[in-house]
């Protein structure tokens, strides 16, 4: 945020926020109409030319879907092992698995995920990753930090704009 100093105490108040909006997220709160035009158009990834050619996996590409692969498979403990020091605080892995059941019992059971796109942020990567889900579509999304641990886990409806994360945050803007 323009004019904020980014102290140690200002980035665990971020990282609590992000731990917040996770546990909201995963309770689907609506986010109707809270979306950014400079967000979304940031959002949105075109590679002219290339339609036919799948996207190179990054980094993050490769942790959010092994720690999806992991929450699908029942493997908590290791769907965890990535968050930073705040994450694991305040989203155990218990907690998680009861995350996704809810999130399963709303949307179906899992059947299988796309491929994932990546959005950076300032000094954090967002990685989202359609869902195919037994009655309807959903989204996975995980905040990275640039060393590569999870600052942000979400179990979203399709469509949820990154302004809301961002907003709720306080970074994005």
């Amino acid at each position: 945020m323009p004019g904020k100093d980014p102290t140690p105490s200002g980035k665990r108040q971020l990282v609590e926020a992000v731990a917040t909006v996770t546990l909201a997220a995963c309770a689907l709160f609506p986010a109707n109409g809270l979306a950014l035009a400079d967000v979304q158009e940031h959002a949105t990834t075109t590679v002219a030319g290339r339609a036919a050619a799948a996207p190179a996996q990054t980094q993050y590409d490769r942790i959010a879907t092994q720690t999806l692969n992991d929450i699908v498979n029942g493997k908590f403990t290791a769907a965890t092992a990535r968050f930073d020091a705040t994450m694991r605080e305040l989203l155990s892995p218990d907690a998680l698995a009861e995350a996704w059941e809810t999130y399963q019992d709303k949307f179906g059971r899992y059947q299988s995920h796309g491929d994932p796109k990546d959005v950076t942020f300032g000094e954090f990567t967002v990685v989202n990753v359609p869902l195919r889900m037994e009655r309807e579509p959903g989204e996975f999304r995980v905040t990275f930090h640039k060393d590569g641990s999870i600052a942000g886990l979400l179990f979203l409806e399709t469509g949820v704009p990154l302004s809301v994360v961002g907003s709720a945050r306080g970074l994005f803007r």
